[in-house]
């Protein structure tokens, strides 16, 4: 499958579907309110947001202050500090078992049935992770983009950094369990709807300005 291909599915994985980055499914970030919309981090990382027990947030700021106490410079420093944390939780292997399912349903010669999409899954996750070259090549590129886009223009948060940090580790945890395993892949995995209860409850609840704190823009 061409490089170009999965650059940009790389790319899409890291703005949307890592933890503590937030371009994830309007509906299930947004809730039911106004809140804010929010968005896999991979295999070999822990929770992004920080905040929990004896863990220092990832915006470095006391998990008790209030986001829009913040001055711009701070909003910009928590910003960066989620998306670092993001990017220190991705993996070549997750990236690997992303391109294994992504692969297997959408790639060529995809498999029609449960049989021969866990076979296709194996075949590509198998061969990136014997030569894991491309995988690391497209997570440096997407890394680089990621790391390189500005944080979105500031807006009025009432939140706390520990409901934010609350969000973000509820979406990380979600991007952990995203791609399953290739001996465990279906049909029905392409079709079901997806959104995590959990991330509703976290993120959901959080004011539409608060996604500016830890989102990445989206291209136009």
């Amino acid at each position: 499958m061409r490089s170009t291909f999965w650059a940009g599915v790389v790319g899409v994985c890291l703005a949307c579907c890592l933890p503590g980055l937030g371009c994830g499914g309007d509906d299930e970030a947004a809730g039911a309110g106004d809140p804010a919309g929010a968005a896999g981090g991979g295999g070999a990382g822990e929770a992004s947001g920080g905040g929990g027990a004896g863990e220092a947030s990832c915006s470095g700021f006391d998990p008790s202050a209030v986001v829009d106490d913040l001055t711009d410079a701070e909003v910009e420093q928590a910003c960066r500090g989620y998306r670092k944390c993001s990017v220190d939780a991705i993996s070549v292997e997750y990236i690997c078992r992303m391109m294994g399912v992504l692969g297997a349903e959408y790639g060529d010669d995809p498999g029609t049935d449960d049989a021969g999409l866990q076979a296709r899954c194996t075949e590509q996750y198998e061969s990136c992770m014997a030569d894991p070259s491309q995988a690391e090549a497209l997570l440096e590129q997407a890394i680089a983009d990621l790391e390189s886009a500005p944080c979105l223009e500031r807006m009025p948060c009432t939140a706390t950094i520990a409901e934010i940090d609350a969000c973000a580790a509820a979406m990380g945890e979600r991007s952990r369990d995203m791609f399953p395993e290739c001996s465990a892949l279906t049909l029905e995995f392409y079709e079901q709807d997806h959104t995590d209860e959990a991330v509703t409850a976290a993120c959901g609840k959080l004011d539409q300005g608060c996604v500016g704190v830890f989102a990445v823009p989206k291209e136009e």
